[in-house]
């Protein structure tokens, strides 16, 4: 019997001691009973789909809690929550709906992502990290290091230091103060709304003429989500560098949480070099009751070149503390197979990956939940993996929350230039803000939400 039947099998055991425990409970009288501990479990059946996968296909299903009291437990999420192990802080599930919405790229957003350059700078001055096109903030000019210096007339270091500042944010409506890379402000009012995003932020071609002394042309891809659903985006970026014969590949990952093995597969594809043909980029590691997927074909990514594919002698990857799960997995899946420069800070840290396994089972068209447990561990060619507390860069930087992207972003003149020359700049200068330096100084950051890092892939077909 195969691994799959089997789970197949263990559900539709459970799903007839679920439905023999409702019709039990429901068979007395026909007097109305107000005792709501004797009335059946709505999520009985759900609940009984989410503990059979949890201790079977889940990393750590040997571990997991037996003797939790499913009925009192009000909703899926926090039953799902009972059945994590401690040392799991990746495991997450949502609804479908927020699945589908997420895999698409639509969200309620003023299409901006804030943070502050505290490391390194010492600066707790909020700023844009990027926005999205077509959006509330793309609409009034904002740009990437422009400083939030007031919301709703109230300065935002009062509100941070009050406590409110997140709450606040997350008003549909408010009046913002911006600052400009000049120092100029401007005040306007935005709505959140419903926004659709792309895969990609940017994507450009630098040369001798936009960097004196540059020997090649040297692409920039600034990638933001790894969407199976907007394989385009990688394509067609691709196809742009293809053009204009780029030599040298900065891929800017600083932002990007992580997401489907497809995408991951199509752009190694695309970068890798000819000698990298036929070579693992990643390798999946399951539990003991899987563990003959190890060696499947299926679960190993294997990196073919296409048509289309570049030609490149040297890839410089960017990184944050935000580059989680699938950029690290292009990260180490590259390493050892062609010249990589890790340039940034160290990554998330999160060297696993999940099945996306929806409730009703197979349905991933109209799923009422999906759930993306930990199921696998993620190695490359040597083996390499389990990086808990990250990726450490060759070179490290600090990221530049003073400048957008492009020519005037640190990072990008700092590679430009060890590619000119073979050293890189001095780190720039610190500085620091004039309000108090403490932790409650902080805003909550997209990498520190719960459900942030996905290295996500369908179950093999057995």
């Amino acid at each position: 019997m195969s691994r799959i039947s089997g789970f197949k099998l263990l559900l539709l055991l459970l799903a007839v001691v679920t439905a023999l425990y409702t019709t039990t409970s429901c068979q007395k009288d026909d007097i109305p009973d107000d005792n709501p501990d004797d009335q059946p479990d709505p999520l009985a059946a759900i609940k009984t789909y989410t503990y059979a996968l949890m201790t079977d296909i889940y990393y750590w299903s040997k571990d997991v809690p037996k003797n939790i009291v499913a009925k009192p437990i009000k909703t899926v999420q926090a039953y799902f929550d009972t059945l994590i192990v401690p040392q799991d802080r990746w495991s997450w599930m949502m609804t479908g709906q927020e699945y589908l919405n997420s895999e698409a790229g639509v969200s309620e957003s003023y299409g901006i992502s804030l943070g502050q350059p505290i490391d390194y700078y010492n600066d707790y001055s909020v700023r844009v990290r990027y926005v999205h096109p077509n959006t509330p903030m793309s609409e009034n000019n904002i740009k990437r290091g422009y400083e939030l210096t007031h919301l709703n007339g109230t300065p935002v270091n009062t509100l941070i230091a009050n406590g409110t500042f997140n709450s606040v944010y997350a008003q549909k409506t408010n009046q913002f103060t911006f600052k400009n890379h000049t120092g100029q402000s401007t005040t306007f009012t935005a709505t959140a709304r419903v926004i659709t995003t792309r895969s990609y932020l940017n994507r450009m071609v630098f040369t001798g003429q936009e960097f004196e002394g540059l020997p090649h042309s040297v692409g920039y891809f600034n990638y933001l989500s790894f969407k199976a659903t907007m394989l385009n985006d990688i394509d067609e970026a691709m196809a742009m560098f293809k053009s204009e014969n780029v030599k040298e590949l900065i891929l800017d990952l600083r932002y990007n949480g992580g997401g489907d093995s497809k995408a991951t597969s199509l752009l190694a594809n695309y970068i890798a070099p000819v000698s990298a043909e036929n070579k693992i980029l990643a390798r999946r590691e399951h539990n003991e009751k899987y563990r003959s997927w190890d060696n499947d074909s299926e679960t190993q990514t294997i990196i073919k070149r296409i048509a289309g594919s570049l030609n490149i002698d040297r890839l410089f990857i960017l990184t944050t503390k935000g580059s989680a799960s699938a950029s690290e997995v292009i990260l180490n899946g590259l390493k050892p197979v062609m010249t990589v420069v890790h340039v940034g800070s160290t990554t998330y840290g999160k060297p696993n990956g999940m099945y996306v396994l929806p409730y009703p089972e197979g349905n991933y068209t109209s799923p009422q939940y999906v759930f993306l447990p930990i199921c696998f561990f993620s190695v490359n060619s040597v083996g390499y993996g389990h990086y808990l507390d990250g990726l450490i860069p060759d070179h490290f930087r600090p990221d530049d929350l003073y400048h957008d992207f492009g020519l005037n972003d640190d990072w990008v003149k700092a590679v430009l230039q060890y590619v000119k020359t073979g050293t890189f700049p001095p780190l720039p200068a610190k500085s620091q803000t004039t309000f108090p330096l403490t932790e409650g100084m902080k805003i909550k950051v997209d990498e520190e939400r719960a459900n942030w890092g996905a290295y996500t892939a369908t179950t093999p077909v057995k």
